[in-house]
């Protein structure tokens, strides 16, 4: 029994016969004959009778139309229950570092919330590795991650941009007027990390050993902005997402290494769990961001 069988059923009762119920409902003919054919059979009885040209229902026909009513009134109210649930809602955890928030996000983040005003934003900031952790144990729906190559076989990458890294100075440093300088002249230097576990602070330091070159002092500081302050201060050098620092460049603030000793290979990449349901919030969200972020 289906659904649109049934509601053939009523509208040949509504309608008095079969000919004006297929022009109703757009079948032909023998498509309606077709539905009360297969009821029949599955109800195995008559459902209606002919007196000369009238069509009338047989007894079972008579109580097979309170319950197709029925049936088909709670249908319509599943349909419309579940179009009402279409509407992005609920909670959305997405985690990203800090300079993508920063410098990236916002004004996404700000339009998502402004059209989608049932979904709970939950943002979390932190490391990669911490991210991909709760992604596997489905404690974070999304996270934008900074990373070389994405190689994990159980999560999904969706690379979005290459992201430029800059190491910086302060122009008050020795290295800045060198016009380049080399992984023997960081050692001894003091370096400004953010928390272990950042890719650009991976590449640097696996470089750093594997040239035996050793920083006097690792200063590891939560925030993007004081790690800036205290560059800025000559306190030490840092590497960053370029776009973190970009206005500071502008300014002449802070200046840029080169180093050829090492190469910053990073992209930026929207990672979910390949067995993740993606949610009506999660497919609004992936569409912002291909027309705001990918154009």
């Amino acid at each position: 029994m289906e659904i649109r069988q049934l509601k053939t059923f009523m509208s040949i009762v509504k309608l008095g016969n079969f000919s004006q119920a297929a022009h109703f409902l757009g079948y032909t003919q023998s498509t309606v004959t077709t539905h009360i054919q297969l009821l029949e059979k599955e109800f195995n009885t008559l459902l209606f009778e002919r007196f000369g040209h009238q069509l009338m229902l047989t007894t079972d026909g008579e109580k097979l139309y309170e319950y197709a009513e029925s049936i088909i009134r709670l249908a319509e109210d599943a349909k419309n229950e579940l179009e009402h649930f279409a509407t992005p809602r609920g909670p959305l955890i997405i985690g990203m570092p800090e300079s993508l928030c920063v410098y990236y996000l916002t004004d996404l983040l700000a339009e998502y919330a402004a059209l989608y005003p049932d979904v709970e934003l939950k943002l979390k900031f932190g490391i990669s590795s911490d991210f991909r952790n709760l992604l596997r144990k489905n404690m974070m729906d999304l996270a934008f991650i900074l990373e070389g190559n994405s190689k994990e076989t159980d999560l999904v990458s969706k690379i979005l941009w290459p992201e430029p890294i800059a190491m910086v100075v302060s122009p008050k440093h020795k290295l800045a007027k060198e016009n380049m300088v080399g992984l023997k002249d960081l050692h001894d230097q003091t370096l400004l990390f953010v928390e272990s576990g950042s890719i650009y602070r991976s590449h640097l330091e696996a470089a750093l050993t594997k040239a035996a070159v050793h920083p006097r002092t690792i200063l590891e500081i939560c925030h993007i902005e004081t790690i800036k302050k205290f560059v800025r201060s000559n306190l030490g050098l840092t590497v960053l997402p370029k776009v973190a620092v970009q206005e500071e460049l502008a300014n002449g603030t802070l200046v840029e290494l080169q180093c050829p000793g090492i190469t910053f290979k990073t992209n930026t990449y929207l990672v979910y769990h390949k067995d993740k349901w993606l949610s009506h919030g999660i497919q609004a969200f992936f569409k912002l961001v291909n027309e705001r972020l990918l154009k």
